[in-house]
Parts: structure tokens; C-alpha cells; sequence
């Protein structure tokens, strides 16, 4: 699978987030086949006409739709060029999280490393013209880049993420609180560095070292779902990655993911989807068309 990585001294100099327009260069950015990335990435349709397959969800690019990507997730892109128009934002997690001193800040937005909802927003228009002054002005910025464009820079991306974060709490009806205990977001950081080895509540609270009801507390409080079923969630879509994007058995799945054995893994993904692996399989491959 083809992996994009991040140019971070494409200016002649290092610069760990970059943004364009899609109308100017549309092609770039769209790749009909399975890939993955290495950085953070917001894609964001003013106008568009096509389909992003993320993380197992068939999403439809219209009029103010966003589509959040984290590092190392899988995505394809059906969409036909000469309809966009649009925005193009990347970023590494270094160029907010070490000016804040903060590495688990790309943890606290809802809409990166999210498993229980799709990581797509659709805007009204009052919201989307806040956000498209804002990327306007970042585009300026890096074309006059000076001295002192670091923190203007980082100032309007930090606004841009806090803004959307917020809308897209408000539109899944989760919690928009990006200051909680840090305990949650290492939660959540935990889970996409174990969750192909590691299942059990019990061992992620002895990692974190906090009691299960302390742990439960904290996800609850933020998400609404228990931790249980916080890493069940985060579990079913690495099955389903396996299951779409690669030829190994179940048997091979099972214990790439850590299962004890393959009846195991078919038990837990036909409780949670309601079908086999198997069936979950053909029936992607056949309503494919990437």
C-alpha cells in the first residue's frame, strides 16, 4: 500500500504544516487506490462531487464537508477533480505539540483517532466562512513567511482545530473539553500504540495506573461510552482494516491482533457488526469500487 510521507523542508526551510487550495492542484491530492500517511491531514470540500472511503466508512464529498485523517489510517479518494474547490491542510503533530508542550494534543481533538464515529463534519455556511478566512489567512502567511510566521501560523492552526473540534463535538453530541485529565488522552494514545497486542481494560489500567472505575469515569465523561467498549470499538476497526486491505486468513488475523484463536476473533467481530469476517469481507469486495 502506497505510503505518503511529509516534506518538511519543501520551502527551503523546515516547516512542519503546509496547506493549498484544491483548485490548485486537485490532482495531488487524490488517490482513487487504498493508501495510508505519516501526518495529520484535514481535507476540506467548499464545493466537490465523489466518495472518501476512511477507516471503513464510505463518506460523500459535498458542499462544506470535512474529512479528518490520522497518521497511518487508510483512505482512498473517488472524487472527480474539476468539481473541487476547496482546502488542502497537513500538518505534523511536533508543530503544535512541542510549542505547547503538550504531545498528547492531537489526542484531545475529538475528531483524530476517533473509532465510534465517522471523522467527517459537514459545516453550515456561517461556520465554513470562519474557517475558510482562516485558511486563507495561513496561505497568505506562508507565501510572505517571516520572521515572526511561526506563531501567527501556529496561532490560526491552533484556532482552526479548536473551532472544529468544537462543532464536531456538538454535531456527535460528545464532549468538546479539550483540558481534561491527562490520564484520558493517554488513554487514547495507549490504545492506537497497543490495541494490535493489548485488549484488556485491567492491563491499560495498570499502564495508566488508575483503577477501572477511575478509567470508566474519565471515557465516560468524554465520550459516553465505557472504556470496555472504547477499546472494542478501537479493535473492531483494526479487524476491519485487515479485513479490507490485506489477503491474510482470519487465522492470520487472529493472531496478528492478538487473539487467543480464530473462533474468538469471529465471536467478538460478529457481536459488535452483526456478521462473520467472512461475510464483512465479500460483501466489501464485491460493493468495492476502489
Amino acid at each position: 500500500m502506497r505510503k505518503f510521507t511529509f516534506e518538511n523542508r519543501k520551502y527551503g526551510f523546515e516547516l512542519l504544516m503546509d496547506l493549498h487550495k484544491f483548485e490548485d492542484n486537485a490532482n495531488v491530492f487524490f488517490d482513487p487506490n487504498p493508501h495510508t500517511i505519516d501526518f495529520f491531514e484535514v481535507m476540506i470540500f467548499e464545493n466537490g462531487n465523489g466518495q472518501i472511503e476512511l477507516n471503513g466508512h464510505k463518506l460523500d464529498v459535498t458542499t462544506n464537508s470535512l474529512f479528518f485523517t490520522s497518521p497511518f489510517q487508510k483512505k482512498s479518494c473517488k472524487i472527480d477533480p474539476a468539481t473541487v474547490k476547496g482546502f488542502h491542510l497537513v500538518f505534523q503533530n511536533d508543530f503544535l505539540s512541542d510549542f505547547f508542550d503538550d504531545k498528547l494534543f492531537t489526542y484531545r481533538l475529538q475528531y483524530f483517532f476517533n473509532s465510534q464515529y465517522p471523522q467527517y463534519l459537514q459545516l453550515q455556511n456561517e461556520d465554513y466562512n470562519i474557517i475558510k478566512l482562516t485558511l486563507n489567512e495561513i496561505i497568505a502567511e506562508v507565501k510572505n513567511y517571516q520572521n515572526d510566521s511561526l506563531h501567527i501560523l501556529r496561532s490560526l492552526l491552533y484556532f482552526s482545530l479548536a473551532k472544529l473540534n468544537r462543532l464536531y463535538s456538538k454535531r456527535y453530541n460528545i464532549s468538546p473539553d479539550t483540558q481534561s485529565d491527562s490520564t484520558l488522552y493517554k488513554f487514547k494514545e495507549m490504545l492506537e500504540k497497543n490495541i494490535r497486542s493489548t485488549h484488556l481494560v485491567e492491563e491499560y489500567c495498570r499502564l495508566l495506573r488508575v483503577t477501572r472505575q477511575q478509567l470508566n469515569k474519565m471515557v465516560k465523561a468524554h465520550t459516553g461510552l465505557t472504556s470496555k467498549s472504547m477499546i472494542n470499538n478501537r479493535l473492531l476497526q483494526e479487524v476491519k482494516m485487515e479485513l479490507r486491505y490485506t489477503d491474510k486468513t482470519i487465522a492470520e488475523i487472529a493472531f496478528a491482533l492478538n487473539f487467543s484463536e480464530s473462533n474468538n476473533l469471529t465471536r467478538f467481530f460478529k457481536n459488535l457488526e452483526g456478521i462473520s469476517p467472512s461475510a464483512y469481507r465479500n460483501n466489501y469486495q464485491n460493493d468495492s469500487n476502489y
